[in-house]
């Protein structure tokens, strides 16, 4: 794929992963940490708008969007995405190896902080899920379109 298109699909699924992210942790810190939507200390006053946590999750979107569509088109896959559900499943096994290895420390060196760890891994898998279900969309109609252009008769 021309990295362009590589490119274009990062930005947009990345875009939305950011959505997702921001989204997600407000729904999630509500339940998690109650109204005051995060552990004491964990932010300063003006850290505490919604400006701050949108813009901040739309780069973070856009930066791993990105790198993991860059990842996507590096691996050498037999089967690519061809829609939403397979870009979910992409999403889901890049979070849980991500998750994984970021639970395994806490875990084996230290004690696990379970507020703050669920909140951060419905948080990111949330985000994931969004990235992935996008970036399937995306390779899902430029696989269909790839396929209806084969089948035309030649002119």
């Amino acid at each position: 794929m021309r990295l362009k298109n590589i490119f274009t699909a990062g930005t947009v699924s990345g875009l939305t992963m950011g959505i997702f992210l921001f989204i997600g942790g407000a729904i999630f810190s509500r339940i998690i940490y109650g109204p005051q939507f995060a552990p004491p200390g964990k932010f300063k006053p003006e850290q505490l708008n919604p400006f701050y946590f949108i813009w901040t999750k739309l780069l973070i979107g856009w930066f791993f969007g990105l790198l993991f569509a860059f990842i996507y088109e590096m691996l050498p896959l037999k089967k690519k995405l061809a829609g939403i559900a397979d870009g979910v499943k992409y999403g889901f096994v890049f979070w849980l190896l991500i998750s994984l290895w970021g639970i395994s420390h806490p875990l084996v060196y230290g004690k696990l902080d379970v507020p703050d760890q669920t909140f951060w891994l419905v948080y990111q898998l949330f985000g994931f899920l969004g990235f992935g279900a996008t970036l399937g969309h995306i390779y899902g109609g430029r696989a269909k379109k790839e396929v209806m252009a084969s089948a035309d008769p030649p002119v």
